[in-house]
């Protein structure tokens, strides 16, 4: 079963797109919302799989409710304006509907949604473009995507061409390295302790030695490696 919201200011096109939805197999209307300030909180609550957006709405356009949601959903834009189009691709959107459009573009746009091969995750951009939602990350969760307080973790771990990302009670997923995040946490108190590992020095407790190694305490209860070469910078930190 996919889940879908639909935004948009206009009843007519919401009406269309409810009776578009009522004809697909496995599709589930979850709700509807008029202005982006509604859109935002529908989506948080509701954390649909789909959503049909407008661009232009009271409130907030489409563009910018993308940025406030704490989950991102895939997403076809839905509007009579096509100077958007361009943007609405380099945030990834699955679709770009012009209206007025029919039953069959709006096939052509389900088979995308359908096709799991053909899913994108929105860009860094929308968080980099509002000042307020710099220290924000977009992470995995399974097939989900998530959008968190970089301020939150504890620590990261390389997992090859990824990063586990370790939060007090949950672990994510960044598809990153764990050299483009050491550079993306630049403005934030990140220290790379190992070339396997960057803490959050605002979580880090204690510095020990076990055996051989250092390891710093983060946290409630995590032990994470320090090597050699980081370990002058970790000791004049927590001093």
């Amino acid at each position: 079963m996919i889940t879908v919201i639909i935004v948009d200011d206009e009843p007519d096109a919401r009406q269309l797109l409810r009776q578009y939805i009522d004809e697909v197999p496995d599709f589930q209307l979850l709700a509807e919302a008029t202005d982006g300030p509604e859109a935002i909180r529908l989506i948080n609550n509701l954390t649909p799989d789909l959503v049909f957006l407008d661009v232009r709405m009271p409130g907030l356009n489409g563009f910018d409710v993308l940025p406030q949601l704490n989950e991102l959903p895939r997403i076809i834009f839905s509007t009579a304006y096509d100077q958007y189009a361009i943007r609405a691709f380099e945030v990834h959107a699955l679709d770009y509907l012009l209206k007025p459009y029919g039953r069959q573009r709006f096939q052509a746009a389900i088979n995308r949604v359908t096709d799991t091969k053909a899913l994108p995750s929105l860009t860094e951009k929308l968080l980099r473009a509002d000042q307020q939602k710099q220290h924000r990350v977009i992470l995995q969760k399974g097939t989900r995507r998530l959008i968190r307080d970089a301020r939150n973790i504890t620590y990261v771990t390389a997992l090859g061409d990824y990063c586990r990302v370790h939060f007090k009670d949950d672990t994510l997923l960044a598809n990153s390295g764990i050299s483009a995040l050491n550079e993306k946490f630049a403005t934030l108190p990140f220290l790379r302790v190992h070339r396997s590992a960057l803490v959050n020095m605002d979580h880090a407790r204690e510095l020990v030695r076990k055996g051989r190694y250092w390891y710093l305490l983060v946290g409630e209860q995590e032990e994470v490696k320090v090597s050699e070469s980081y370990l002058p910078q970790v000791r004049k930190l927590l001093i």
